[in-house]
């Protein structure tokens, strides 16, 4: 699935600094891939086709950056995520279809999750609500 960029991310203190998302069917509901900028690199997320499971990749330039892309910085969830660390990253779910599970802010500090899960070859953006 390509969990070890953001696992190194994690252990650079990588803090997200801006998000681009290319809509499928013109539709933002939508995503076909999903590029997160953090301090430390760009990683790109996308469903790959034949085994429908998450592609997580490493993009070394700004023009390597899929086509299409729109700025998603300032839509939910991500305008909540700017400038914040990625703590924790974790698999959730098993088989082809699992989802990738990333922790914004450390556990004492009113931590984020966002949970990427590929869906019907988009991939699926939730951010999970914080505990009481």
């Amino acid at each position: 699935m390509g969990i070890e960029l953001f696992e190194r991310a994690v252990r650079g203190g990588g803090q997200l600094l801006a998000v681009g998302i290319c809509p499928l069917d013109g539709s933002s509901d939508r995503v076909g891939s999903l590029m997160l900028t953090f301090d430390l690199g760009r990683i790109t997320v996308s469903v790959e086709p034949v085994n429908r499971s998450l592609l997580v990749e490493f993009i070394d330039s700004k023009d390597a950056a899929p086509p299409g892309l729109e700025d998603a910085s300032e839509k939910e969830p991500w305008w909540r995520l700017l400038g914040n660390p990625v703590a924790r990253v974790w698999e959730a779910g098993s088989g082809p279809e699992g989802a990738l599970c990333l922790q914004f802010r450390a556990d004492d500090q009113s931590p984020r999750i966002v949970t990427l899960e590929p869906q019907a070859g988009s991939v699926s953006i939730c951010l999970e609500n914080p505990p009481d």
